[in-house]
């Protein structure tokens, strides 16, 4: 394609990506009496923006860069990042966290908390595909394709993303999730968490030339330290240790995570250096 139809794709993309959460609400207006938290507005807004992707890609006859083939044998090591750095940084985070009296956990049977993780893992990954081929599949290698500089993909990849998520925390977002934090809060929180962990996936991204183990590194963040802190409240923090160690909204954390896609950014520079 040319630069001026990739330009007006990405375009379009960007447009529906941000309605369509908004669209959802629409919809969940029209059909009363729908569950918190899963309804059919909440359906159309995770599924639209893998729909616009492939109805551009087929429009455009534009398949070469979707990210679908594994590319396992020669990136193991990268999908083992990928799979380890969320478990890997809680660990660290949440071990600080106990250190300091700002944590606490509560007592659980090993296997219960398994299943919860493994249930959880299972759905997560369902759920990233459609996720992580509109982000990973579409719109960071368009960007790419227009040859921006790395800090822009990063922000406008990680903006977009997280504003996305915009209907999801204004209306879609049960109110349990809202305790010392509000809706718009949480939206402001999203665009900084999102553009910071950007740079991880949009780096695993262009390491491997697939998506699939973003798709993986997004599951486990929502399988093991989203369920255990926000969902089944297994790990508790002090306010002032989630301000620091929660190990998915810690300041601390956020730079642990920048840091890993930074040296993941090296990594890459090297490896098209030495070819």
């Amino acid at each position: 394609m040319t630069a001026g139809r990739t330009k007006l794709s990405l375009l379009v993309f960007i447009v529906i990506v941000l309605a369509c959460g908004w669209i959802g609400v629409w919809v969940d207006t029209k059909l009363p009496d729908q569950p918190e938290g899963n309804s059919p507005g909440m359906g159309l807004w995770l599924i639209l923006p893998v729909i616009a992707m492939l109805v551009l890609r087929l429009v455009n006859r534009d398949w070469k860069d979707i990210g679908v083939r594994f590319n396992f044998r020669e990136n193991r090591k990268w999908y083992g990042a990928a799979i380890a750095i969320y478990p890997v940084i809680m660990v660290i985070v949440v071990g600080l966290a106990l250190l300091f009296n700002s944590a606490s956990a509560s007592e659980g049977e090993l296997h219960t908390i398994l299943s919860l993780v493994g249930v959880s893992l299972a759905g997560s990954f369902i759920k990233n595909i459609f996720e992580e081929f509109a982000w990973r599949g579409y719109l960071t290698p368009k960007l790419i394709e227009l040859k921006l500089n790395d800090w822009l993909i990063y922000l406008v990849s990680g903006l977009v993303w997280a504003l996305w998520h915009t209907a999801y925390y204004l209306v879609f977002l049960p109110e349990t999730y809202f305790g010392t934090t509000t809706r718009w809060g949480y939206v402001f929180i999203g665009c900084v968490l999102m553009v910071a962990w950007s740079i991880m996936y949009v780096e695993i991204y262009r390491l491997t030339q697939s998506v699939w183990p973003c798709v993986l590194m997004h599951a486990v963040e929502d399988g093991v330290p989203t369920l255990l802190v926000s969902v089944a409240g297994i790990i508790t923090f002090t306010p002032a240790g989630e301000l620091w160690f929660s190990p998915t909204t810690g300041v601390f954390t956020t730079i642990l995570f920048i840091g890993f896609g930074l040296w993941l950014r090296s990594r890459r520079l090297k490896r098209f250096a030495d070819r």
